[in-house]
This record gives C-alpha cells, structure tokens and sequence, in this order.
C-alpha cells in the first residue's frame, strides 16, 4: 500500500492537483482511491470526488490528527471495497504538525503494510509573493502562523498555481526559495489543472522512497489553536427555483455578492467554494485570499429551472459574521416572485482546538 499525505493552506489547489493526479494514475492502470478531510460535514471537495468517478472517503468534524482512528478506519475500508493500490489523503487546509501526530503514527502503527509514504505540501504561489513583497499575509499572526508551519514541514513543496503569475513573478519566487527554504527539500512550481504539470508530482512521489525519518515540528500548541480559533466556518445547500429559466444567473449572483460583500467587510477568505448542480452538469466556483475586482465578475450562465448550490466558506471571522453576511446577501432574493429559496444543512462554527490522538516526537 502507498499513502501520499497532502497538507496545505486553505485556497492552495489541494483538491485540484490531486484530482488531476489520480486521473494520470487510473490512466496507468493503477488503482486509486483519496481521503477527503474536513473540520465540516458537507463538503465541496468529497462531491467532486464523487462527480469525476473517484472512490473516497471521509474524516469530517476535524483533523487527520485529531480523528487518526477515523483515518486508519477509512483506509482499511477502501482497501477492502476498492482494492486500491495508492490512497491520497487531504488533509484540511488549518491543520498542521501532520509529520508527528499522522506520518509518524502511521509508520509506528501500520509501516508493515506502507510499501512508501509521502507528504506534499501546497502553497498558493499567489499568496507566497504576497507574503515575498508585504512581509505579511492577509490574516492574523496567530493564523499566519499555521501558514509558516506547514512551509515548514513536508518531502515535497508545491509552489501551485503558477499559470496565475507572470515570468518576473516566478523569478521572485525562486530567488526566495533559494535563500528561504532548506536546501533538502524538493520544491516543484505546478499547475493543477495542467497535465504536464502534475505528471511531474506524479512521478516525484512515486518513485521515491520517502520511508525515513523525519523531524516533527517545534510548535506552540497554543499558537496553533488560535490561529484556528480566529477561522469561521460555514457550510449550506441552496436550493434555487425559478419560473423563468434564471435560476442559474441567480446563483452567480449569489456567489459574486457573497464574495464582494466578504471582501468589502475587509474579511480575510481563507476559501470560499461553491458547488454548482444544474441540468445534468457540476461547476465549481473558488476564491481564496489572493481576491482582486477582476475575480468578482458575473458570468451569463445558461439556463436553467432548478438549481442546487453548495457552499464551504472558511473566513476570518467569526461564525456569527460570517453567517450575518450570508443571510444578508440571500435574503434580498427570497423577496423575488419568480425565485423560491431553499437554505439546508446550514452550519456555522469555528474549530475546536487541535488535540492530537497521537503525537510522536
């Protein structure tokens, strides 16, 4: 069996790029299943799984690290159901500290069955020149610190989403890395949604061997959990019904305002995710902290009666805000004749603070 953990900010191309690499593996012939993981219950990211063909499960209401038992259980699971070979497992974007509380006990608990074992780490190259040109990231310290922890830690840096910057851009980048980052790891600039791109991940994982020792972090716990305790989390389904074909058009509506309106409070987005359901098709609609006006465009969507929406927003704030600021952006279309509204599964929370189920020095 090969696990490959993939840690990562919130916003940083996780759940793309591993999409995009399971499709190079089952194109081999491999067998491939993922672990999805979230502090929530309805997520964007299982429902992708779902909708590209690919098995998975879930460990929701927390961490990997938090719910190591419910991770080990879902691993056997999708060895029995599915045979696979490869199991890449997501873990949420607020989580870090993965090296001694998940690789460590996996190896201790299971290193008889892990043929290989890696971690890959994203980052959202956006927000890196961010942090490159500011000195700062658009959070708290107490967040920006979870942010550092995971560049901190990991086999594999994935500076993602480099398709979204410029050639001086890039060069700053690598200028940075050469002087920031140890000079052992090994550092990949990708875009997740090029074939090309991922391939290299792909094969960088794949062959090779990643079973030694690594060195847990030096983290203030303390630090850690407020930095998660600073995050809202909210997730929904909305269900939109129009007379007139417009149900569509009504939901990006909704989706631009909710993200303008996030955006104007001065609110930092760790992701907002929507998941659109219409006339047989799945869209995904995404924005992270690296937000300017030329992302809050409204598309013309086709038409479209019955609409499902999906929503997993992680901002910072807290839950009361963020869910002030949603209901304030839905409730205006309640109010129009030809539109019905149905809000489900609404909920709203900040996570609890992290204790690990095993943390391995």
């Amino acid at each position: 069996m090969i696990i490959h953990i993939v840690g990562g900010f919130l916003g940083s191309g996780k759940t793309t790029g591993i999409i995009s690499a399971v499709k190079i593996l089952q194109g081999r012939g491999v067998k491939v299943s993922v672990i999805t993981n979230d502090q929530g219950n309805s997520l964007v990211d299982s429902n992708l799984m779902k909708g590209s063909g690919i098995s998975f499960a879930e460990v929701t209401g927390g961490c990997f690290c938090c719910n190591y038992e419910q991770l080990e259980k879902n691993i056997d699971f999708l060895k029995k159901s599915t045979g696979a070979d490869v199991i890449f497992a997501e873990s949420v974007g607020s989580c870090t500290d993965l090296v001694a509380t998940v690789l460590k006990p996996l190896m201790k608990f299971r290193g008889n069955e892990i043929k290989n074992l890696t971690f890959s780490s994203f980052i959202d190259s956006q927000l890196l020149l961010h942090y490159i040109e500011n000195a700062s990231l658009p959070f708290s310290t107490d967040t920006s610190y979870i942010w550092h922890k995971q560049l901190e830690e990991s086999d594999i840096l994935i500076l993602n989403k480099t398709d979204l910057l410029n050639k001086a851009e890039i060069q700053k980048l690598r200028d940075w890395v050469k002087s920031g980052i140890p000079s052992d790891r090994q550092i990949l600039y990708m875009n997740s949604l090029e074939t090309g791109s991922v391939n290299v991940w792909v094969g960088a994982i794949g062959y090779m061997s990643m079973l030694g020792k690594r060195k847990s972090l030096d983290i203030d716990y303390n630090v850690y959990g407020a930095g998660e305790a600073n995050l809202a989390w909210l997730d929904e389904e909305i269900e939109i019904s129009s007379n007139d074909g417009s149900a569509l058009m009504v939901a990006h509506k909704l989706i631009y305002r909710l993200a303008n309106s996030i955006h104007m409070n001065g609110l930092p987005i760790g992701h907002l995710k929507f998941l659109l359901n219409y006339n047989g098709l799945t869209d995904k609609i995404s924005y992270t902290a690296v937000l300017n006006r030329n992302m809050l465009k409204i598309s013309t969507p086709a038409r479209s009666d019955e609409v499902r929406l999906l929503v997993n927003a992680r901002v910072q704030t807290s839950p009361e805000i963020l869910k002030s600021i949603v209901e304030s952006v839905i409730s205006p279309f309640k109010s129009e004749s030809d539109i019905e509204i149905t809000e489900k599964n609404v909920s709203d929370f900040k996570p609890g603070f992290p204790k690990p189920t095993h943390r391995i020095d």
